[in-house]
């Protein structure tokens, strides 16, 4: 059917649908990312799985399906994520950021880390990139650098694309979901900031990964912003966070009287 011919009813259910189908998208990421560091966890004290310094090397233990799964997961539906068209003058797009996202994910996923404990040295055969990639440095780059580029994008969505608007004064409950995600991008470079610092700067000095799993921490409360920035993107929860959701008027200005 031409866009012409389309009653102004159909044309806003169609857009309606799209929005939905992108939010659920959105929920799904959010979801898949807020759920890997408990599902580990739950091996850990439930079925007796090692505790790991990293998620990544619990990719030697028999949760390596799991954190294959979730990555690869969370890799395809960012690809597949397209959000919105980017706008004249922008170099940014939704489609760019997420699928750039989505490669460092499947990077992680099928390029394994490297780990000398014992859970490695047990771990089932070697996967077929363990068996492409002759060089162990290389291997261990590609793996960070990929981790790298995942996190670091997310964090650029948070920043600068979730809090876009069509309107030139967005209302309050855009106004707290835009504070929320700046600050679930800023905790995420933090989280990488620190990883940089501790692991490859200065070469955990201090022992804390084995230790605390400094890593693993790090690396989950990194995962749990950006899951938590997807859901609310995503309107999950919606009839519950309020505060966050709801008919956006805008914010009160200083001569408004209120």
């Amino acid at each position: 059917m031409h866009l012409q011919k389309m009653s102004r009813a159909a044309l806003e259910r169609a857009a309606s649908q799209q929005e939905e189908a992108m939010n659920r998208l959105r929920r799904a990421i959010g979801l898949i990312g807020v759920a890997l560091p408990p599902l580990l966890l739950g091996a850990v004290l439930g079925i007796g799985v090692p505790m790991q310094n990293s998620i990544s090397e619990f990719y030697f233990t028999a949760m390596r399906d799991v954190f294959v799964l979730t990555l690869t997961g969370i890799g395809v539906v960012l690809i597949t994520y397209y959000g919105y068209d980017r706008r004249p003058g922008e170099i940014l797009s939704d489609w760019g950021v997420s699928t750039t996202a989505g490669a460092g994910a499947l990077a992680v996923a099928l390029v394994p880390t490297l780990c000398d404990s014992a859970a490695a040295q047990a771990a089932p055969s070697p996967s077929l990139f363990d068996r492409l990639i002759a060089s162990d440095s290389l291997q261990n780059t590609l793996h960070f650098g990929a981790a790298g580029v995942f996190l670091t994008a997310l964090a650029i969505m948070c920043l600068r694309l979730f809090p876009k608007s069509d309107s030139p004064a967005p209302g309050r409950h855009k106004t707290r979901r835009n504070r929320l995600y700046r600050a679930c991008g800023w905790v995420i470079l933090a989280m990488v900031a620190a990883l940089l610092t501790v692991k490859l700067i200065l070469g955990d000095p201090f022992g804390w990964d084995p230790a605390w799993h400094f890593t693993f921490w790090v690396e989950t409360v990194a995962v749990w912003a950006f899951g938590l920035a997807w859901l609310v993107k995503g309107a999950a929860l919606s009839r519950q966070l309020t505060f966050l959701h709801g008919p956006d008027a805008p914010e009160p200005g200083p001569n408004s009287g209120k």
